[in-house]
Parts: C-alpha cells; sequence; structure tokens
C-alpha cells in the first residue's frame, strides 16, 4: 500500500492550496456543527421554561423575543452551513477533477511509451477501465486520507468541547460506541477490499468482451455468432452482478453493525439524561441538545473510524492505476544514447534470437545485413518470423541474444525518439485514426505544409479518390477508416509513410490490397527514392519481391538463403519453390 499512497501522493500535493482552503472551510463547517443545536436550548430552556440565559449573554427579559432570537439563529446557521457546503462541493470538483485529470493524463502518456508485449498481454477494455474508471481513485484517496479524517477530527473537537463545556458525563457518554466502530471498521476492511476487487475485475471482463466484440463485427455476423456472444456476454454479465452482490452484502452488514452501536449509544445517552432530567439535575434542552450531539459525535466518530474501512476498496482501483504508473518498460532509452546517422543507414542483424514468450523462440540466430540505400526483400512462408524481425528494427521489442545494428550502432543503445524518427513504416494492417484525411498522411510529420501532403498522396495514388471524398483531404474518417476499402486505406498509410520520408522504410505486405496496377505505379514511385532510404520489403508478391536488390529468405525463425532474384532461381533453394509454387498460382508465401 505504501508505494501505492507514494505514487498517487504527488499529484495530490500538486493541489495543495486548494485543499489547504477546502481544509480551512472544513474547519468552519465542523465549527458551526457544535453550535447548531444550540437555538434549541434557548427556545426550550429560557424561552419556554423561563430559567436565566447565561451570564456572557444579553440580557433579554421578554420571551417572545428569545424565541425570535431562536429562529432567528436557526435560519442564520442553515444559511451559512448550506454555503459552505455549496462552497466545498464547487472547490472539490475543480481540485479533483484536476487531479485525475493529471494522473489519466500521465496514464495515457505512459501507455503509449509501454512496450508492444505489455498491450498484448492485457486486453483493451482492462485497459481502458484504468484509465477512465481507476484513475479516479486519486480524488477518493485525497477525500479519504486527508480531507475526510480533518473534518472528522475538527468535528470530534468543536462538538465535544462544547458537549464538555455543558456536561461532562453525557460527553463521555456520547463517545461510549468509538471502540466498538473501530474494532468494526478493522475486520470489516480487509473483506471489503477483496469483495470491491472483485467487483472492479468482474466488471473489466464485460468491458473487455464488449470491446473485443465490437472491433469484430464482421466476422461475428459472418460466422453468426450473435447468438454464442449474446451467451457469453450474459455469463460474464452474471458474474459481474455476483460479485456486486456479495460486495453489496459485505457492505450492508458494515452499515448495519455501525448502525447498531451508533443506535445503542444515542439510547445510553437519552436513558442516562432522561433519569437526570427527572432528577432535576438537567434541563431538558440541554438533553435535546446532546441528542443532537450525540449523532454528531457518533457518526464523525463512526466516519473517522470507517477510513479504514473505506479506503479498502479505494485501494483496489489505486493499485490498478499504480501498476500502469509503475511498469517497467523493457523498451526504454539509455540514459547516455549513441547518435545515429542522419542519412539512410546500414541495418545489420547480428546473430538475433527473439520470442514473444519465454522458452519459444521466433528467430534463432538471424543474420544478414541491408547496405545504406539498398532494398531487401524479407520472404517466407506463413510464421516464419519476417514480420518479427522488421519489428525489432525500431525496437517494438528488444532482442534475447545477438544485436539489431544501424550503422554499427546497437539500437538498444540509441535514444529510442531518435531511433523511430529515422524509420517509417507501412504496415500489413493500415492503421487510420478518426482524424481528416490531411491528418492521417501527416501523423508523421503534423507540421507539413498542403502541398506536400497532396505530393505524398499522388505518389502512393490516392489523390484521385480523394479528390472524390465529399470535403477532400478534410474529410474526417471513421473510427479504423472504416468508411474506406482496404485498398484506399493501403493506399494513405503508403502516402503517410513517403509523406515523413524517413531514411529508413519498412514495408509489411504494403501493396497487399492493391490491384497490379496500382500496385506496379507506388512501387515505382518508391523505386524512385531508393537511393536516398534504406528499404526492407515484407511481401508474397514476387512482382514486388523482384524489384528488390537482394532477397533474404527465412525459413522456421532462420534465414535459409540470401541472394538477387536471379541468383536465388539458380540455388534451386527454397526460393525456387516459393517462386514456382506461385507461378501455379498456389499463394503460399506471407
Amino acid at each position: 500500500m505504501d508505494n501505492t499512497v507514494n505514487t498517487l501522493w504527488p499529484y495530490v500535493w500538486r493541489q495543495r492550496l486548494g485543499l489547504a482552503l477546502i481544509a480551512g472551510l472544513t474547519a468552519c463547517a465542523s465549527l458551526l456543527a457544535s453550535l447548531e443545536p444550540l437555538p434549541l436550548k434557548i427556545l426550550v430552556d429560557h424561552a419556554i421554561g423561563g430559567q436565566p440565559l447565561p451570564g456572557w449573554a444579553p440580557d433579554v427579559s421578554e420571551r417572545w423575543l428569545l424565541v425570535g432570537l431562536a429562529a432567528l439563529g436557526a435560519v442564520l446557521f442553515f444559511a451559512v452551513s448550506s454555503a459552505l457546503d455549496a462552497g466545498l462541493t464547487w472547490i472539490w470538483s475543480v481540485i479533483g477533477q484536476r487531479m485525475v485529470v493529471d494522473v489519466s493524463g500521465d496514464v495515457f502518456a505512459r501507455l503509449q511509451r509501454l512496450s508492444l508485449r505489455y498491450h498484448a498481454e492485457r486486453p483493451v477494455g482492462d485497459t481502458l477501465s484504468r484509465l477512465t474508471t481507476d484513475s479516479w481513485s486519486v480524488y477518493s484517496m485525497a477525500s479519504t486520507l486527508l480531507i475526510s479524517p480533518i473534518q472528522q477530527v475538527l468535528t470530534l473537537a468543536s462538538v465535544g468541547l462544547v458537549a464538555w463545556q455543558l456536561d461532562s458525563r453525557l460527553a463521555v457518554l456520547c463517545l461510549a460506541a468509538g471502540p466498538a466502530l473501530g474494532v468494526s471498521s478493522y475486520l470489516f476492511g480487509r473483506a471489503l477490499k477483496g469483495r470491491a476487487k472483485d467487483t472492479r475485475e468482474a466488471q473489466t471482463r464485460v468491458v473487455s468482451f464488449t470491446h473485443q466484440v465490437l472491433t469484430a463485427i464482421p466476422l461475428i455476423q459472418a460466422y453468426r455468432a450473435e447468438h454464442r456472444n449474446r451467451g457469453v456476454f450474459g455469463q460474464l454479465g452474471e458474474g459481474a452482478i455476483v460479485a456486486a452482490r456479495r460486495a453489496a452484502l459485505w457492505t450492508s452488514s458494515f452499515g448495519m453493525v455501525n448502525g447498531a452501536f451508533v443506535t445503542a449509544g444515542s439510547a445510553l445517552v437519552l436513558w442516562a439524561g432522561g433519569l437526570r432530567v427527572l432528577e432535576g439535575s438537567l434541563a431538558v434542552g440541554t438533553l435535546l441538545v446532546f441528542l443532537a450531539y450525540t449523532r454528531t459525535l457518533q457518526q464523525s466518530a463512526d466516519s473517522l473510524l470507517r477510513i479504514y474501512a473505506a479506503f479498502k476498496p479505494i485501494q483496489a482501483s489505486m493499485d490498478r492505476v499504480s501498476e500502469i504508473l509503475n511498469s517497467e518498460d523493457e523498451v526504454r532509452s539509455p540514459v547516455k544514447p549513441a547518435p545515429l546517422p542522419d542519412g539512410p543507414g546500414k541495418v545489420t542483424f547480428d546473430n538475433v534470437s527473439f520470442g514473444y514468450e519465454r522458452g519459444r523462440a521466433v528467430l534463432h540466430g538471424v543474420s544478414f545485413t541491408v547496405d545504406a540505400g539498398e532494398t531487401v526483400a524479407l520472404v517466407g512462408h506463413t510464421g516464419a518470423g519476417k514480420s518479427t524481425a522488421a519489428a525489432l528494427i525500431p525496437r517494438f521489442y528488444d532482442v534475447w541474444d545477438g544485436a539489431v545494428c544501424i550503422d554499427g550502432v546497437d539500437v538498444r543503445n540509441a535514444a529510442v525518439k531518435e531511433l523511430r524518427s529515422r524509420i517509417s513504416i507501412v504496415l500489413q494492417d493500415p492503421f487510420l485514426l478518426p482524424l481528416s484525411v490531411a491528418g492521417n498522411i501527416a501523423y508523421g510529420r503534423p507540421d507539413a505544409p498542403r502541398e506536400d501532403i497532396a505530393a505524398a498522396a499522388v505518389a502512393a495514388h490516392a489523390h484521385s479518390f480523394i479528390q472524390k471524398l465529399p470535403q477532400g483531404y478534410d474529410t474526417p474518417l471513421a473510427e479504423g477508416g472504416s468508411t474506406l476499402s482496404g485498398g484506399q486505406r493501403q493506399r494513405l498509410s503508403i502516402a503517410r509513410a513517403i509523406l515523413k520520408d524517413a531514411p529508413i522504410l519498412i514495408l509489411d505486405e504494403p501493396t497487399s490490397a492493391l490491384d497490379p496496377e496500382t500496385e506496379q505505379a507506388v512501387m515505382e514511385a518508391l523505386a524512385a527514392r531508393r537511393q536516398t532510404r534504406t528499404t526492407i520489403i515484407i511481401a508474397h508478391r514476387l512482382s514486388t519481391i523482384r524489384r528488390a536488390d537482394r532477397i533474404v529468405v527465412i525459413e522456421n525463425g532462420r534465414v535459409a538463403e540470401t541472394g538477387t532474384h536471379d541468383e536465388l532461381l539458380l540455388a534451386g533453394g527454397a526460393y525456387a519453390r516459393y517462386y514456382t509454387a506461385q507461378a501455379r498460382g498456389v499463394r503460399d508465401v506471407a
């Protein structure tokens, strides 16, 4: 818990001035709580009962005037109390939102920096839940650990002091339930945290499954899985209901036990005070004030002692946020990064081994070189490790053994930001954001002028269809570019890489959704820039592969052979088999 609090405490400390103001207003509210019942005593004991006023009070002989003063005092106390409550609510909303925005902003930034492995191992729905819901735990932490204790302690002090002045014996009885409430909070605390954690995890499973389904609607409809998914959703929803029911049972049981203690304490004060009224040693108005004080004191003591139990459910969300903020990024920049060359660099794989899970390597001792300004194609069966090898160049993952170097500099020794600024990537599944067409093309160069954006679109053969869109380059795209065809999305992705104009270009199936004519035109546009960049192409179309200066064939995570198209055909090895199979219309290369 200490590590979690230490992680989130700086976000609270940033708002210390606002929290100090809240503490001041809370002190005023606590003082006011000790004075609110006094008009009732004036009415009962002095206006109705005819008892003389205390020596410090002004001499008021007319009883009707005392009644008016009691009524006016009640109204003033209510008005001031309402104003304080409104002020506290407004300030809390501002301060709380700032804390939450700070935390969620840092969580969002952290999530963007964490490696692909981290995201691959966690459902997107779980991550979204931590970002949007659990980030509020910092607000709850400040309220529970800081403001609430101050408020309850000040209320206990102010009301207890006034009660002690009125009658010390009854003041002691007012707090008699305190120890029992403390024991109850301690005993229930662990169970409340566990039930809160179970509830959050059950709700997260529902969100994660919903996210997965909504991102795969075409597949679900094609395979008529709607009814099956409805059943799974029902099961997950039932699990969330069961978890929530258990949490509610423990919470209500906790409230019932504490309520019993508070009621017993009130009954004790009423019994002892009533006997003293009958004996004539206690005024009726004083007893009525003490009954009000009893409720206030016991509620404050209950709230103070509940802090432990109340903090446990909050801690479950705090832990989930802290886990992200404290996650160690396996891909990070070194303290003293090595500089990279400005122009197209020589990319070297030196005995590289890597896998996504320990004990299950995908690449085994892979070694090959792509000279500066050279175009090399990676060829192999599906799952051979081509895309995995390409992902190691921008350090989406770090190698297990060996090294990936650019001009002799191990990419692990370069600054991540600088490394990735030198690389453009066109992925097999083009990612488009819910921005305008121009915004998507310029994602790697946000400050690019419109003429450069248009030139990149022309080179990618996207300009003609962009012009036909409702707002041209300013047309906003739906999430994932779902309003465009696969070929259109791919051309925008290629235009984005062309506009970035990085010295190293990685093309992972860049033309899989393009017709042969468009593919040829796009590849010619990319070839025109060959001399100014180092290019690595992953493709299964031999028309694309043949344009490469060299071909690296990967089989089962190992380099099987390397050479030009003609050299590999003459060798009669793996590449020759791929070429023959595709020439016969068998598409077995990925």
